[in-house]
């Protein structure tokens, strides 16, 4: 059991020699070579990622951009934190905001909407099983078709997500 237990230490920390040098040589390439990068660290967590699109969280007070990337089981959103709009943010209200670093599971979605957003079809509103929503905007229409294409199938009306009283 000892020489079992010695060997997956050996194992382990071969991979993680390796998962190093990897980086290194992926750190002294160009900008694509560190994008690649990123997409890796992505794919350590939930798999490949089948798209990557520059977006905006809409949230009560706070429009933070960011970048909404999804997976083939989960949807992430990283927010720039260089972003001058970003830094200009009260952080007693950033500490209300909820999805800044969000991630949400395909298994939790229940309903996805088209919204508008300052007069342009360019938003949508996913809602969650947990009873809460998320809204985000995007660029342009084309953005927001691949985005959907990109999502679970969901179903639209009564039947799924808020009932329509609501």
């Amino acid at each position: 059991e000892e020489d079992v237990v010695k060997s997956k230490k050996t194992f382990r920390s071969q991979a993680v020699v390796n998962q190093n040098a990897e980086t290194e040589l992926m750190l002294e390439g160009d900008d694509d070579a560190v994008s690649l990068l990123q997409e890796k660290e992505i794919d350590n967590l939930a798999g490949p990622v089948v798209l990557s699109t520059p977006a905006q969280l809409i949230a009560p007070v706070v429009v933070a951009k960011g970048t909404l990337s999804i997976t083939t089981t989960e949807i992430y959103f990283e927010v720039d934190e260089d972003d001058p709009a970003f830094k200009k943010i009260d952080s007693k209200v950033l500490a209300y905001t909820e999805g800044l670093h969000g991630k949400w599971m395909f298994s939790e979605i229940r309903a996805v909407f088209s919204r508008r957003y300052l007069l342009q079809n360019t938003a949508l509103e996913v809602f969650m099983a947990n009873r809460t929503s998320v809204m985000f905007n995007f660029p342009d229409q084309a953005t927001v078709k691949k985005v959907v294409y990109s999502l679970p199938r969901v179903g639209v009306g009564t039947s799924y997500g808020l009932p329509q009283a609501r």
